[in-house]
């Protein structure tokens, strides 16, 4: 009750100004008419103006003029022929942006890992992560392959709406690296072939890892190479088990994928 008294009062105050002091006072409200001098305008504007195609005037707000990383929903139309290729370039049409991008497509897991896709899926919705000009969430997205008039198909690839701007959004797809025991001294086994430096296989220290035969085990430390026929990227892992030398082991895991920055202003 006494927020409606307010604006009320608030109101009444404001329709007793003029209307000059009240603009200097709220500002320009919504929906009223303002007159616009240009300058510099080319001479073939007025000659190809026409008055049945308006023109709009926008302005961006400063969150929006900026580059960065967008998360959007997306799915595939349904009168669309084809279903979408990860990193494939798209025209995609977004609040008062119209550009190109090359998206990473997505689906997330029960455990909000994204998990990359080759294809968009077939009538479910999927993750498109790309790079590209700021838009607000909640936006609608509408996506296309070609811009020419005369395809004989239906242009709308998909349609979707973005969800957040969030740099550290992260895509990973699986990875299966293979290697084999070059030396074996009970459940400790020397494993090569599976990575290529020391470094590599830092990033994997504590790893779980197993053989085709059932046998886990758990990488330990990288070897120095140059001793006993040992390379770079050799490591030493123990295991439940001893292994023989006909053994295959793998290693399953995930990598982070990159999301290409590219965008084309159309």
């Amino acid at each position: 009750r006494d927020l409606g008294a307010r604006v009320a009062r608030t109101k009444a105050a404001m329709d007793a100004l003029d209307p000059i002091t009240r603009v200097q006072v709220e500002g320009h409200r919504p929906g009223t008419y303002m007159r616009l001098q240009f300058r510099n305008v080319p001479c073939e504007f007025m000659a190809h103006f026409r008055a049945e195609s308006p023109l709009l005037v926008g302005v961006l707000p400063a969150v929006e003029q900026g580059m960065g990383y967008m998360q959007m929903r997306l799915k595939r139309h349904r009168w669309s022929p084809r279903i979408l290729k990860n990193r494939d370039p798209l025209i995609l049409s977004a609040g008062w942006r119209r550009f190109q991008a090359c998206p990473v497509y997505a689906i997330e897991d029960n455990n909000g890992r994204l998990r990359m896709l080759k294809y968009t899926p077939e009538h479910m919705h999927c993750r498109a992560v790309l790079w590209g000009p700021m838009v607000p969430p909640n936006t609608g997205v509408l996506a296309l392959q070609t811009l020419q008039a005369n395809t004989s198909s239906w242009r709308i690839s998909a349609t979707g709406v973005v969800l957040e701007l969030d740099a550290s959004t992260k895509v990973v797809k699986k990875l299966k690296l293979v290697g084999t025991p070059s030396q074996i001294n009970r459940n400790t086994a020397f494993v090569t072939g599976m990575f290529n430096s020391q470094l590599e296989v830092a990033k994997f220290e504590g790893a779980s890892i197993r053989t085709v035969s059932g046998i886990r085990g758990t990488i330990k430390k990288a070897l120095r190479p140059g001793q006993k026929g040992i390379r770079d990227g050799d490591f030493r892992a123990t295991f439940e088990d001893k292994l023989i030398k006909s053994d295959i082991v793998f290693l399953r895991a995930w990598t982070a994928v990159d999301v290409p920055k590219f965008v084309n202003p159309v």
